[in-house]
């Protein structure tokens, strides 16, 4: 065999062995993802509308939550939801901590479940407090724990878009 033909054929060899590990590498790193908890893959979802209640509605761990202050109670409410927004969802949680940021002072909240099952789930959660009182947009967290796993997140209330008249 000649020179050009051995190092032809060593060449080829070596794009072979090459393009074989890359593709197990792509097929490793797929199996991983395919591998994560799938509570992860969920974190994080489309776009959000108003909630069932005409609240904002953010993402919170696996579920929906729907953040809505009433004004003339001076309370706030706050409703769990599954993957389509609208179902509830009751989770096993004592309370839910609500802390809003953009107010003085600071708003900090426990709110309580108000519709506890016999097994100690709740979907919707409620507290008062003068803060409430006071109409303008809300900025905060949301926090809870289910199953002792903390889930955290921070929402945003929009203003209301008035339809343009044509």
């Amino acid at each position: 065999m000649s020179a050009k033909m051995l190092a032809a054929t060593i060449l080829g060899f070596g794009l072979i062995w090459a393009t074989g590990c890359d593709s197990k590498k792509d097929a490793t790193q797929k199996a991983a993802e395919e591998k994560k908890p799938k509570e992860a893959k969920e974190d994080k979802h489309d776009d959000h509308g108003p909630g069932p209640h005409k609240g904002v509605i953010f993402d919170c761990g696996k579920w929906h939550v729907e953040f809505k202050p009433d004004h003339a109670k001076k309370e706030a409410t706050v409703w769990i939801y599954g993957l389509d927004q609208k179902t509830p969802t009751p989770i096993k949680a004592d309370k839910v901590r609500l802390v809003v940021s953009n107010t003085t002072p600071k708003i900090e909240i426990d709110l309580l479940p108000t519709d506890k099952g016999a097994d100690g789930a709740a979907h919707t959660f409620t507290g008062k407090h003068d803060g409430f009182g006071v109409e303008k947009e809300y900025k905060g967290t949301v926090s809870f724990q289910v199953d002792g796993k903390p889930y955290s997140e921070e929402f945003s209330e929009e203003p209301e878009k008035k339809e343009e008249k044509k």
